[in-house]
């Protein structure tokens, strides 16, 4: 099974979110001292776009999942449950890659393991880069709401992610990192024009990568930095985002088309 796509559609969000990986620098120098407040509460949308719009996504197309691993390998157990294995994959792909890269800072900035570590920190997101983009023309063309919400909330998470990683490897990613990140994101964005329409369980397998992807990022950038996160920009970002996703979530038509 396919799903529609919109290629030229998703080119504009797909060049927001490229922009905003070139630009993350500046606009880290625009907000100045109130940086750490804006990426509180960017961690705030971004956790409740997972929690209220990805994971239900990711539930609604365990379905698809499942039926497709049927027909592959129709004896495997718990096939209902295999999209939310694909988000566990996701989340402990990262994780470690983020052990990986820790274990290689500690042995110096100017070091081969400094330059292996950001390889592969970028590496990694730039697969999930490609991720997202590869899903946003059945996005777009399934609901033009629904995907600028998506890319509201990925393009507040790539703040996020520009710090984190602006942080870890200063020179590294305003030479080459963030024109890579962008970069992936316009792959991604050619391979789902080129494919299109991708099959059905492609988009739910992707979707449910990215939503174990976000969630590992800013549990990382939020949780262990209680003493620089600021609680209350990052409840505003949660429970904003949580009212427009409420809001959306009661304006669509019931499932049975009354």
């Amino acid at each position: 099974m396919t799903v529609e796509a919109d290629p030229l559609g998703a080119l504009l969000p797909v060049l927001i979110l490229c922009t905003l990986h070139v630009l993350a620098m500046r606009v880290r120098a625009v907000v100045g001292e109130h940086e750490q407040a804006v990426v509180s509460a960017a961690g705030g949308v971004s956790v409740a776009y997972v929690f209220l719009h990805l994971l239900p996504e990711v539930a609604a197309g365990a379905g698809v999942v499942g039926e497709s691993l049927g027909e592959v390998a129709p004896r495997v157990p718990l096939r209902e449950i295999a999209a939310f294995v694909v988000a566990l994959i996701g989340f402990t792909a990262f994780y470690l890659a983020e052990r990986y890269s820790q274990d290689r800072r500690e042995h110096g900035e100017q070091s081969q393991s400094a330059g292996s570590a950001f390889t592969v920190h970028v590496v990694a997101f730039a697969v999930y880069n490609v991720a997202i983009a590869l899903t946003l023309p059945e996005r777009v063309a399934a609901d033009r709401l629904s995907a600028a919400v998506f890319t509201v909330a990925i393009a507040v998470h790539v703040l996020v992610v520009d710090r984190g990683l602006a942080e870890k490897y200063p020179h590294r990613y305003a030479r080459r990192g963030r024109f890579l990140l962008a970069g992936a994101l316009l792959a991604g964005w050619a391979v789902g024009a080129i494919a299109a329409p991708v099959p059905a369980v492609v988009v739910h397998v992707t979707t449910a990568l990215v939503a174990g992807t976000v969630l590992l990022t800013v549990f990382q950038e939020e949780l262990p930095r209680a003493g620089r996160s600021r609680v209350w920009p990052f409840l505003s970002g949660l429970a904003g985002y949580s009212a427009v996703l409420v809001a959306l979530a009661l304006l669509e038509p019931p499932s049975g088309g009354e």
